[in-house]
């Protein structure tokens, strides 16, 4: 007995079988990816690093070092006012700034916020008592992040001084 095999014309593939599940899955898989994904936890972007100490720089060969130069700790820049930066350490806002505290030869003065960092630097700028109206000192904590830095920088520069300079972190000097 021959059987007979039907070829009428090209038959047609039944895709919404197989898509069905791939299409399922898939979705399944971006619904885990979007309710897993959290964006505060992605670093992206992060710099997880210390300011030197004083003098932490070496050179890297014998014959890099000139003992003609002066060390780095015995450079100072004839700045009055220094503007100590403390820093967040509550495991949520690290690096963040916590306090802003200008020493002058008449003390320690704290300060809220940027903004009146730099009216309270105009301020003595404008004193008679600050004979250096052009250099002043950031010290800041090790932990601090670079861009809280940046904004102190600025409101230094905003409120007159033009030239800024950096002391050891407090934190990883030792008195």
């Amino acid at each position: 007995m021959k059987k007979k095999h039907k070829q009428d014309g090209p038959q047609d593939v039944q895709l919404n079988v197989v898509i069905t599940p791939m299409l399922d899955m898939t979705f399944q898989l971006l619904f885990f990816f979007v309710l897993t994904y959290s964006p505060s936890s992605a670093m992206e972007g992060k710099m997880d690093f210390n300011l030197p100490a004083s003098g932490d720089y070496r050179a890297r060969a014998p014959e890099d070092v000139n003992l003609d130069k002066p060390s780095d700790t015995d450079l100072a820049l004839p700045a009055q006012l220094t503007v100590l930066i403390k820093t967040v350490r509550d495991g949520v806002n690290d690096g963040n700034i916590s306090a802003l505290v200008v020493k002058t030869t008449d003390g320690e003065t704290a300060l809220p916020n940027l903004e009146s960092l730099e009216n309270f630097l105009r301020q003595k700028i404008k004193d008679e008592g600050v004979s250096n109206k052009d250099d002043i000192k950031i010290e800041a904590e090790s932990r601090l992040k670079y861009a809280c830095v940046i904004d102190v920088m600025d409101a230094c520069l905003k409120s007159g001084f033009t030239r800024v300079g950096f002391n050891p972190p407090p934190d990883l000097t030792m008195n």
